[in-house]
């Protein structure tokens, strides 16, 4: 007898909700939950690798924060052509083959969590919340105290943290 077959619920957007001068927040985290992103070296690896394609892909990164288990990032597209799915695939499919350079195996969960921001979310809020991950996780008491955190946009380490709080849809 033959088990019934599962059908997943279809978790993205349509194609083209991902193709645009888009801002999105995005989780990805590492396979099976380990705390990979304790290894500054495989940190610096990605940050590298990130840039890299984030360039090749037209786009920016606005916050981001590894944590030991996952990465939180908010990006930009910088173009109409700005493709996020193609951008995360190529990133994730390159930085898997280099991590195994380092001896790392099943580097990230099969897929990521996204969220396409909307024109009335406060970016400098949603990059906040990114920065204050570490914080609400106890790893830190102040966001500027973690070491995988930064942007590529605003030296955030010097500016202040905005009033109004991001609360994402999802809590």
């Amino acid at each position: 007898m033959t088990a019934p077959r599962v059908i997943r619920k279809r978790n993205r957007l349509p194609r083209s909700c991902y193709v645009n001068r888009n801002w999105y927040f995005i989780t990805a985290c590492t396979g099976g939950r380990r705390p990979l992103f304790s290894q500054g070296q495989l940190v610096q690896m990605l940050l590298d690798l990130l840039r890299a394609k984030c360039s090749f892909h037209s786009f920016n990164v606005y916050a981001y924060c590894f944590m030991p288990d996952h990465l939180h990032l908010e990006l930009v597209g910088l173009s109409g052509t700005s493709d996020l799915i193609v951008l995360l695939h190529d990133f994730k499919g390159t930085a898997t083959a280099q991590a195994r350079e380092l001896s790392v195996r099943n580097l990230w969960e099969k897929s990521s969590h996204d969220h396409i921001l909307r024109d009335n979310d406060n970016h400098n809020a949603v990059a906040w919340y990114i920065f204050n991950n570490p914080v609400r996780k106890g790893l830190v008491k102040h966001p500027r105290d973690w070491p995988y955190s930064g942007s590529w946009m605003f030296d955030w380490k010097k500016a202040v943290a905005p009033i109004e709080d991001y609360v994402p849809p999802w809590k």
